[in-house]
């Protein structure tokens, strides 16, 4: 198997992890959440660099906890901690908007609204424009849109990207990001990658322990089946793409600027689309059903090092209609 397949464990899971997510996880409060993520504001953007040396030498034993850690515990955030594969990001907040019906569950239902955390980020090293660079989105949903609640609630987490192999586009919002880690491209200007590659390779092998097989999505199913009663009775797509709105960009070097920009001066707006028809890799027939609304953002200590995604363990009972 390639090497760079088998960088979609981080992304992907294990089968063997989700009875452990439930057992702990209380939740948490949207404000202690974000104000986390504020903690240590950069005055300079740093630029993270991965390298073999970043996981050989007793720190691949490390790559390999960091895959369990993400499968195995549901914390939104965590004490300090490095992102091995996506350590440049910038987190955002805002709300999480569905507007259209469909036959979706959970908060992919008509009316859901939430308030949202998301942090992009750019695989590896690459992160300046005219690189070929791999992006990232990934979100957590509150089911409430009041900030200030008391109460801790669980969230519900998704995982989206372009390109694992990277491409080159001028700027973050340019780039649709699905679920569906299938469209991978791979060439000569990725060769210098390879010993990183097989790095995580070995380190997601060993994480893994049962998967015998290369799951190709990251599952939705936290999503449809927030606010359900009935968690059995969700309705969950099979994929999902978020895409910002074909609104003036600005040319900037780092892709973070791409994000910062334009919430000097207003609202950032991604479009939600999902899809349960077409095939893997290939031309889907999306819906659109609602829109993000950022209007905070964050280049921090907190952002890259304590705020956490967790990847839910594949389910093969999820249906789609």
């Amino acid at each position: 198997m390639r090497p760079m397949f088998k960088l979609l464990i981080l992304a992907l899971g294990s089968t063997t992890s989700l009875a452990q997510t439930e057992t702990s996880y209380k939740g948490s409060r949207f404000s202690d959440t974000w104000s986390t993520v504020l903690e240590g504001p950069y005055q300079n953007l740093p630029q993270e660099k991965v390298t073999v040396r970043s996981f050989m030498s007793g720190v691949l034993n490390n790559l390999q906890k960091a895959s369990e850690r993400t499968l195995a515990t549901g914390d939104d955030t965590l004490p300090y901690f490095q992102k091995l594969l996506h350590p440049n990001g910038i987190c955002m907040a805002g709300t999480w908007n569905i507007t259209e019906p469909s036959r979706y569950s959970g908060y992919f239902k008509q009316g859901s609204q939430g308030l949202i955390i998301l942090r992009g980020s750019a695989a590896l090293s690459q992160i300046n424009r005219g690189e070929k660079r791999s992006f990232g989105l990934a979100g957590k949903i509150y089911p409430t849109i009041d900030p200030n609640h008391q109460k801790p609630l669980k969230t519900a987490n998704f995982f989206t990207i372009d390109n694992l192999a990277g491409t080159y586009s001028k700027n973050f919002l340019d780039s649709p990001m699905t679920n569906d880690i299938t469209s991978i491209g791979f060439g000569l200007d990725n060769l210098s990658q390879l010993g990183i590659l097989n790095a995580a390779n070995n380190a997601f092998s060993a994480a893994e322990k049962t998967l015998n097989r290369v799951l190709s999505v990251r599952q939705l199913y936290q999503v449809s089946e927030l606010g359900e009663q009935d968690p059995k009775s969700a309705i969950t797509p099979l994929w999902l793409k978020v895409a910002g709105r074909p609104e003036t960009r600005s040319l900037n070097k780092d892709f973070r600027d791409d994000i910062r920009v334009p919430l000097r001066t207003g609202i950032l707006y991604f479009d939600i689309f999902v899809s349960s028809e077409g095939n893997l890799g290939k031309d889907k027939v999306w819906q659109k059903i609602g829109y993000i609304a950022v209007d905070q953002e964050s280049t921090s200590e907190g952002c890259d090092h304590r705020l956490h995604f967790q990847h839910p363990g594949w389910r093969n009972d999820l249906r789609s209609e």
